[in-house]
């Protein structure tokens, strides 16, 4: 990322060795990273504001797989957050730009 972004959010999708699955669910949650597993393979996880080497954390979750896996990584990068409120005065919501 050239461009000077932080990335607020990182959200993975993988499958993995249903064998492992405890073992890698365990090491992302002890790293602060939310885990949502279904049918005990495939994975959601979501790590906030992540720090850190990314491509450590994949490789650690690939080595305790036995073998590497296709993960689907998106990031997120905050561009405005906007907080709406309601006006006692009128039927419309205020907007603040934070």
């Amino acid at each position: 990322m050239g461009d000077g972004q932080t990335i607020d959010l990182i959200r993975w999708n993988f499958t993995a060795d249903p064998a492992h699955r405890a073992e890698i669910e365990e090491h992302l949650l002890d790293l602060g990273l939310d885990v949502l597993v279904r049918d005990g393979t495939d994975f959601v996880v979501s790590w906030d504001e992540p720090e850190g080497n990314i491509d450590e954390v994949v490789e650690a979750i690939w080595a305790l797989n036995g073998e590497p896996f296709e993960i689907t990584q998106e990031e997120f990068h905050r561009q405005q957050i906007v907080h709406l409120h309601h006006d006692d005065g009128g039927e419309t919501a205020d907007r603040a730009v934070a």
